[in-house]
């Protein structure tokens, strides 16, 4: 009896845990991406809010569809959410949960809204700037890096790593996210290029996506900083940490990339990207349990 009260008792503070980050992301509004059991229908790419909640169910506000119909109750599905700790200097955290479908409600000229059982667990938290991934080569259609000049100016038609190098794999990108990166370089690269990454160097980043998503960029150029540097004693390969420290924009008139300084070590607009590819990861692995 003891065990079953301790129990009762941990899964209720559990729970009022769950509840306090459910209710954050109400209150952010959070958006919750939504992954419908493909067995049972082919509805992608739909949204939602939480727009009420209590201990038994949550309610979510949709959108990406204008009705929803009643076959959809006792449907499984998983939702994904970030939110920020505004506190911690806009640091996000990204959850998912399965849950089910109890009821739908369609009332004329307004978003379709479902209630949904309070999730059971709330798991994938990840207490980084931002979710750090690591992207595919065909996700990108152009990567580069220039060795840095302080000047500068730097030769466009040069690069230091070229995307022939990504494409046989002399150059690799281990993971990214929106505060950096951290790249694989191999031993016959180094030699080509004379290169002796050391800790402070800076680099320059340039890259373009092979999928283009309404409002994000489809260009980048980021100024970096190496953090680490290992070197394989064996192999001569070397793995480098970088943080980003200035995003540039290239100017349509001069073609001139004009550079402006990080704020907070986060560049939001890639950070959306990644939680994009967080979330496409997820979908093509199908509904989990």
């Amino acid at each position: 009896m003891f065990r079953k009260l301790t129990s009762s008792k941990e899964e209720e503070q559990q729970k009022q845990k769950y509840a306090a980050i459910l209710d954050l992301a109400l209150v952010q509004r959070s958006k919750i991406h939504i992954q419908f059991d493909e067995r049972f229908s082919s509805l992608k790419g739909i949204s939602g809010t939480i727009v009420a909640l209590n201990s038994n169910n949550l309610v979510l506000e949709l959108s990406g569809l204008s009705h929803i119909k009643e076959h959809f109750i006792n449907q499984k599905i998983i939702c994904f959410f970030r939110v920020v700790e505004r506190e911690d200097r806009h640091r996000e955290i990204f959850y998912n949960f399965q849950t089910t479908i109890l009821k739908v409600r369609q009332e004329p000229e307004k978003l379709p809204q479902i209630a949904v059982s309070f999730p059971t667990r709330l798991q994938g938290a990840q207490r980084r700037k931002s979710l750090r991934m690591k992207p595919q080569f065909e996700q990108f259609s152009h990567i580069a890096i220039w060795k840095y000049d302080s000047s500068g100016g730097f030769d466009i038609s040069k690069p230091t790593v070229a995307f022939g190098h990504f494409k046989n794999n002399h150059a690799v990108i281990d993971n990214l996210s929106a505060g950096g990166l951290r790249l694989s370089l191999k031993r016959p690269l180094l030699k080509e290029q004379h290169l002796e990454p050391q800790k402070g160097d800076r680099y320059i980043f340039f890259s373009t996506f092979t999928e283009e998503i309404p409002k994000l960029r489809q260009e980048y150029w980021l100024v970096s900083k190496i953090n680490n540097v290992q070197r394989d004693p064996i192999s001569g390969d070397v793995v480098m940490g970088l943080e980003f420290i200035a995003n540039g924009v290239r100017q349509l008139e001069t073609g001139k990339v004009e550079w402006s300084k990080i704020m907070d070590n986060v560049i939001d607009d890639l950070a959306q990207r990644i939680y994009q590819w967080h979330i496409e990861l997820y979908r093509s692995k199908g509904l989990a349990g």
